[in-house]
């Protein structure tokens, strides 16, 4: 069921130009827009002297480095080929044939959209939906099984329960901290 799912999805590959390049830029370049909001998110918390804007857009990051260290573990203990490794595909794009369950990008995304919906459920809903385009555009361009993307965002639900259930205010805690012995060494360092 997996490789004929993925079948369905990669044959859509090189029949519409327009459309390869959508998936394109979907497989390769938004998850670096999904960093950029997480950043923006941060930088508003500065210039709007929002502590919880900064919160939460340090809360995403580390629960999407927690996500994806889990991801790189699960790759490495099951270890699957990519698709293109054993099997003839439309490969729209050269990749390196390294672990292909679960998908990085698929669980990188997921967990930015998860964890910036404390910011504005809005923004969570959209960066979901955009995550939902990555994961395909990451079988329809040749990179992964479907499988592939189920599980990580299988991941990221059941991680996304368990961060905010036992770790999140726990790492709002240490930014805290953090945070005050930054602006402490600031101050000190306009008396010089």
């Amino acid at each position: 069921m997996n490789m004929e799912l993925f079948r369905l999805i990669n044959n859509l590959a090189n029949k519409n130009i327009v459309l390869d390049k959508i998936m394109m830029f979907f497989s390769k370049d938004v998850p670096y827009i999904f960093m950029a909001v997480t950043a923006i998110v941060f930088i508003l918390g500065i210039t709007k002297k929002n502590e919880d804007y900064r919160k939460i857009a340090f809360s995403t990051f580390i629960f999407t480095a927690l996500n994806l260290i889990l991801s790189y573990i699960i790759g490495g203990i099951y270890y699957v080929d990519r698709p293109f490794v054993n099997n003839k595909v439309n490969l729209l794009s050269t990749h390196v044939a390294d672990a292909s369950l679960p998908s990085d990008h698929a669980t990188g995304t997921m967990s930015i959209a998860l964890g910036l919906r404390k910011y504005r459920k809005l923004l969570g809903r959209i960066l979901m939906v955009l995550s939902i385009i990555v994961g395909f555009s990451r079988i329809y361009v040749g990179h992964h099984y479907p499988l592939d993307i189920i599980t990580a965002y299988t991941i990221v639900i059941i991680t996304n329960y368990l961060y905010n259930s036992m770790l999140r205010i726990k790492i709002y805690k240490i930014y805290d901290k953090a945070e005050k012995i930054i602006m402490k060494k600031l101050e000190l360092m306009k008396l010089i």
